[in-house]
């Protein structure tokens, strides 16, 4: 590329950012938090927390903002992204950087969502799937253990650096309680944040969690909806089981969702009488909030609107 051509570049580059950015400046925060038709849900509508932007929200938007103006920064992450890509997953590639932290809800809003009033620490947290840890460490103060697991090694040093004790993807299932018992480690809660579209076998995940809660233990799922299934270490990127096409309630009658509803509304309807209720997890509350990532030398920050359920674990 010629050095007119670079100059280009990088000058349609910084305009564009300028106008992604105005885009962004532009965007009503308080509806992030609006879930819209929520009569269509008249079974659950009760358990709905409407939540708000808060302080460390806003801090973490903040510094998006600050860390995107770092320009040299950035273009220095584009590149080695751009060579990177061929070798290794953008998730490790992230992790290698330090970049693309992701923000799913609040310390505050957290405590919120799982009603916690006491004074003393619930017991364990396995946080599946926990990335660089940033979200893992919102909900760590209300633990007194907490296990993470993670795919990619990169970020599996993060969560080292951060002092998160780390678990085999494949056997944070089979802790043991101690050397001298054989009874495997029951979890307090249990943490499954924007990981079932982007796993291989969802349904086989959330019967190994229903197994691994102690009785009305806590599980807490962030999803991305409309539900779009990626699977980054999948060559055709698509899962092995669909939960979207998962009737579990029973194996003669499936329970369609009423046409009336809009999609994400039929989605969580579906996901919650076909799937999760058959499994043994009943609705505890559920909420919508923004998933939020930093941004790049495109734009501040990227975000996507998740909803969030609380479900506890029915003893059978």
């Amino acid at each position: 590329m010629s050095y007119y051509g670079a100059r280009n570049r990088l000058t349609k580059l910084m305009l564009d950012k300028v106008e992604n950015d105005n885009f962004l400046s532009q965007i009503d925060h308080t509806q992030w938090y609006i879930s819209t038709d929520l009569d269509q849900l008249s079974s659950i509508k009760h358990l709905f927390v409407h939540l708000d932007k808060d302080t460390e929200t806003k801090n973490f938007l903040d510094n998006c903002y600050a860390k995107s103006e770092h320009f040299f920064t950035q273009l220095m992450h584009s590149f080695v992204l751009s060579f990177l890509q061929y070798f290794m997953a953008i998730t490790s590639i992230n992790g290698l950087l330090q970049r693309g932290s992701m923000f799913v809800f609040s310390q505050e809003q957290f405590k919120t969502l799982i009603d916690f009033q006491s004074e003393s620490k619930l017991g364990t947290l396995l946080d599946l799937g926990a990335g660089d840890g940033q979200v893992t460490s919102k909900m760590a103060p209300f633990f007194q253990n907490v296990y993470t697991t993670e795919m990619s090694t990169t970020m599996r040093w993060r969560l080292q650096q951060k002092g998160f004790r780390l678990v085999d993807v494949n056997e944070w299932d089979k802790i043991r309680i101690s050397a001298e018992e054989e009874s495997f480690l029951k979890f307090d809660a249990i943490s499954c944040l924007n990981l079932l579209d982007r796993c291989d076998k969802p349904l086989s995940l959330l019967k190994q969690m229903k197994d691994a809660l102690k009785p009305n233990g806590l599980l807490i799922v962030a999803l991305v909806l409309p539900f779009k299934p990626y699977v980054e270490y999948n060559p055709d990127n698509r899962p092995s089981e669909d939960l979207l096409n998962t009737w579990l309630r029973d194996t003669c009658i499936k329970k369609e969702p009423s046409s009336t509803m809009n999609k994400v509304n039929k989605q969580i309807s579906h996901l919650i009488e076909n799937v999760f209720e058959p499994i043994g997890f009943e609705l505890a509350k559920f909420t919508r909030l923004p998933y939020l990532c930093e941004g790049n030398l495109a734009q501040s920050y990227f975000y996507l609107i998740d909803y969030v359920f609380v479900f506890k674990n029915k003893p059978f």
